[in-house]
């Protein structure tokens, strides 16, 4: 996300900020080292545009976290008072309720530094747990006075910087020794691993301390008392008297007006507010002839101010960025958060009710980020691609040139294919590619056209002309974070059970550990006739089996009746049929014959072209390394419908493709399938 943009979705009110991006980037130079990017929140109608934000996870952990912290601090006021009081206080309450705190702590930020691999979680963490912190300690001087009304009088302000100090160096300091024990772990320098967000927080009290500043500044009583040690009402009135004087100034004197126009770029005549906001002009202007330090600010106080305007530009950056964090709970299996604080309205007093592509971070949780995800997914995979292009590397080097120069092409149409059904490509896979979805209906389309794709790619040239396989499936898949710094921004890679299913789907690879057993003895030096003569009989058992009148089609799919999937066309999971039939409850549904195989086929309406969809059931595959799979034939159903169809009245999918195979199984007394 560009600066801009970020600029764009911060809500305001920016009272002191100017929402410019050369003054953020002065303010904070290194910001996509220090301020984490808000990452889409995808509603429950995943059609709407998804809002940006934080979503944080109120897991049990977190909640235990922040009760933690105001135990700690209540802790910690009720040892100042007893310390003004001149009484005993209970050491060892307070030092447990230090060590609860501090060991949550640390399994958060543990977790969200060791997960973050460029994601900038520990910024998101501090920025959410400051705010915790903040709507805690600006409360401190209310609290203290409920406790003793003279001492929350005179000392209530004073104690709520120094519960701020103490907390601060107790918290850093823990920091630290961690970071050391981390960096061990992670192999990465403790520089690198410190979060600079926490360092901003430490240098800025206000935002540890509030959670709102008015334009009056009538917030920062307590600042001024407690931590600044001036007057804060006298400051105030000077302000205004400022500004009254400035506005009068600029009607007046031509010199200003021409400097602020000239040098300033401003315009003078709206007023001069945004002029007083910016750093290095009040300086400027207590050198004026008329400028009155008795009335105005004095010289002790220029600087004051000057120093003062940082820290408020810079908490309204930050807060703008905590008040996207959006806290999402779970209920009957549904998240559920709160719209943040520039979003659009909405009804319910702003609940929402959010998608599951909506991943909430759980800082409580190891990963922080649960890396498992359901995904829909298709692989495409040219057959036979390494021996055509050794027939064409013999060819020369024209040929082979011109064969990859043709992929290129057909895999651009396949991309812009893709996108138009909401389907992602996720990777390259040499001779083919990985897509993600979260339809199933919008994945099945995108295939059949592909498959169409490759035929009129062929009839044009393509030489890789042997066939292509494509699968289909719905399953668990795991997100790997690929980029390890945050000007990389976040990049992800698929891997796990989903993705080595597709593959052994569309190489149709089964056990092979006769084979592997085999070629382990000869190689340790047993005679090769021998090894071979041994396992004869159990070889033979489980021969590879080609079924030439199945193979006799353009494309075509199988199980043979060792269990071994034929794949030279499209097939998919029991899984993926599951949700398909989910998605297409109430479509009408047909019979449709192709030779002896008969199809449920299915009317698609894609982009207003009509395209039916035939889909058989073909049975348990056996693949390497996974447990048996129901496997579906899917075929593209044009010249099927041309021969007919009979409509299935009333049925859903599944019931209608099992129903083929139980009526097959009645008919002829055999099993159409294999496995």
């Amino acid at each position: 996300m560009s600066m801009t943009s970020l600029l764009q979705i911060l809500p305001g009110p920016f009272n002191f900020l100017s929402t410019d991006a050369e003054e953020v980037r002065r303010l904070i130079p290194d910001l996509p080292r220090v301020l984490p990017m808000p990452r889409p929140i995808f509603l429950e109608d995943e059609s709407a545009t998804p809002l940006q934000g934080f979503p944080v996870l109120l897991s049990g952990g977190l909640l235990d976290l922040r009760a933690a912290l105001r135990d700690l601090l209540d802790a910690e006021e009720a040892m100042q008072v007893a310390g003004l009081r001149r009484e005993g206080h209970d050491v060892r309450a307070h030092t447990q309720a230090w060590d609860r705190y501090s060991t949550l702590l640390c399994r958060a930020v543990e977790n969200a530094t060791i997960s973050s691999y460029g994601r900038g979680y520990p910024a998101v963490f501090w920025l959410q747990h400051s705010l915790d912190v903040a709507r805690l300690l600006k409360d401190v001087p209310r609290r203290i006075l409920r406790r003793d009304s003279e001492i929350g009088r005179r000392h209530g302000d004073a104690i709520k910087y120094r519960i701020l100090d103490r907390f601060l160096d107790r918290v850093l300091s823990t920091m630290y020794d961690l970071m050391a024990r981390l960096a061990v772990a992670t192999e990465e320098g403790e520089e690198e691993l410190f979060p600079r967000l926490l360092t901003r927080l430490r240098d800025n009290v206000l935002l540890f301390t509030e959670d709102y500043i008015g334009r009056d500044l009538a917030e920062l009583s307590s600042y001024f008392a407690g931590s600044l040690r001036i007057d804060g009402r006298d400051l105030r009135r000077r302000l205004e008297e400022l500004s009254r004087w400035h506005f009068e100034q600029l009607a007046t004197d031509p010199g200003l007006r021409a400097a602020v126009s000239h040098l300033l770029k401003a315009d003078p005549r709206n007023g001069g507010r945004d002029l007083l906001v910016r750093p290095g002009y009040l300086a400027y202007l207590s050198t004026l002839r008329s400028y009155d330090p008795a009335r105005l600010l004095p010289p002790p106080l220029v600087p004051v101010w000057e120093g003062l305007l940082i820290k408020l530009k810079e908490f309204e950056l930050i807060h703008a960025l905590r008040r996207l964090i959006v806290p999402i709970e779970v209920r009957d299996g549904v998240m559920v958060g709160r719209e943040p604080a520039s979003g659009r309205a909405v009804p319910g007093g702003g609940e929402l009710r959010l998608s599951p592509a909506t991943r909430p971070l759980d800082f409580m949780e190891p990963w922080v980020l649960d890396p498992r995800v359901e995904r829909y997914g298709m692989i495409y995979d040219i057959s036979d691609f390494s021996a055509t292009l050794s027939l064409l590397h013999r060819a020369g080097n024209d040929s082979q040139e011109g064969a990859f120069l043709a992929m290129f092409r057909f895999q651009r149409r396949i991309n812009r294919l893709a996108a138009s059904h909401r389907a992602k490509l996720e990777k390259y896979l040499g001779d083919g590619a990985f897509y993600s979805s979260r339809e199933a209906t919008n994945l099945l389309l995108c295939s059949i056209q592909l498959q169409r794709y490759y035929v009129a790619a062929v009839r044009e040239g393509l030489p890789f002309d042997r066939g292509m396989r494509i699968a289909l499936n719905y399953g668990p898949y795991r997100l790997i974070p690929m980029s390890s710094r945050p000007e990389e921004g976040e990049r992800y890679e698929f891997f796990g059970p989903g993705l080595v299913e597709l593959s052994r789907l569309t190489t149709g690879k089964a056990t092979q550990e006769i084979d592997e057993v085999k070629t382990m003895l000869i190689n340790q030096g047993y005679p090769e006739a021998t090894v071979h003569r041994f396992f004869s009989p159990l070889s033979s058992r489980n021969l590879d089996v080609v079924d030439k009148k199945e193979e006799s089609r353009p494309f075509y799919a199988y199980i043979n009746r060792n269990g071994t999937l034929h794949n030279n066309g499209m097939v998919a999971t029991g899984p993926f049929i599951a949700q398909l039939d989910h998605e297409t409850a109430g479509i009408r549904l047909f019979r449709g014959q192709e030779g002896d195989r008969t199809y449920v086929v299915v009317i698609f309406e894609d982009a207003g072209e009509r395209l039916p969809v035939g889909i058989r059931k073909l049975g348990m595959a056996h693949l390497k390394g996974l447990e048996k799979l129901p496997v579906y034939e899917i075929v593209d159903a044009v010249e099927i419908e041309r021969q007919g169809l009979t409509e299935i009245p009333g049925e859903p999918l599944l019931t209608a493709l099992d129903r083929e195979v139980a009526n097959f199984l009645e008919s002829t007394g055999s099993w159409p399938m294999r496995g």
